[in-house]
């Protein structure tokens, strides 16, 4: 079993780190990839470019050694669609129960993604709740009872503009990137 964990990564932190762990454990996967998009359909633009996002994944391995990163959205030439991505995941794996990691607030606009009723005929969604009492009851769906840690990529985003401290909120080989940046 393997699990994929999308997401922005801008940039990576211990909220997505440390659950990234948690959930790999949680649900025994034998390996978890880390998966940035190229450009998100459904936010803003992003702070750090690819490859600056791609240099602090690579730099969060050094002490999350027993994740993995897999690029194929951030290199795509296309937009990227989560779909897209699991029908290619299946084919690479085609003998493996695959996993899709989404936090809560990714599931919470799922219905504007291209083709999400579809999702679970490549891979079982694994939803990462914000707070016990949002999860609705979803055929289909697996709710993580994964403690998410309290840190966004926004708050991070903030506190680089404002040059304030960002100690225990991601590792410090990334910190040292960020400040040379």
């Amino acid at each position: 079993m393997i699990g994929f964990f999308g997401g922005s990564f801008d940039p990576i932190h211990y909220g997505h780190l440390k659950t990234a762990r948690a959930i790999k454990k949680e649900l025994a996967l034998s390996q978890l990839f880390l998966m940035p998009c190229k450009a998100p359909v459904h936010k803003d633009a992003l702070q750090f470019s690819n490859k600056q996002r791609l240099e602090m994944l690579n730099l969060a391995l050094i002490e999350f050694n027993d994740l993995k990163i897999d690029t194929r959205e951030i290199d795509r030439q296309t937009p990227s669609y989560t779909i897209d991505t699991l029908k290619h995941i299946k084919e690479d794996y085609p003998n493996k129960k695959i996993f899709l990691i989404i936090g809560q607030d990714s599931f919470n606009t799922l219905e504007t993604w291209k083709d999400y009723q579809q999702f679970g005929d490549y891979a079982q969604p694994v939803i990462l709740p914000r707070t016990a009492d949002t999860q609705k009851i979803h055929t289909g769906i697996f709710f993580s009872k994964t403690p998410l840690v309290d840190i966004s990529s926004t708050q991070i985003r903030n506190k680089i503009r404002n040059q304030q401290d960002l100690s225990g909120l991601l590792p410090e080989n990334i910190i040292e990137y960020i400040h040379k940046l």
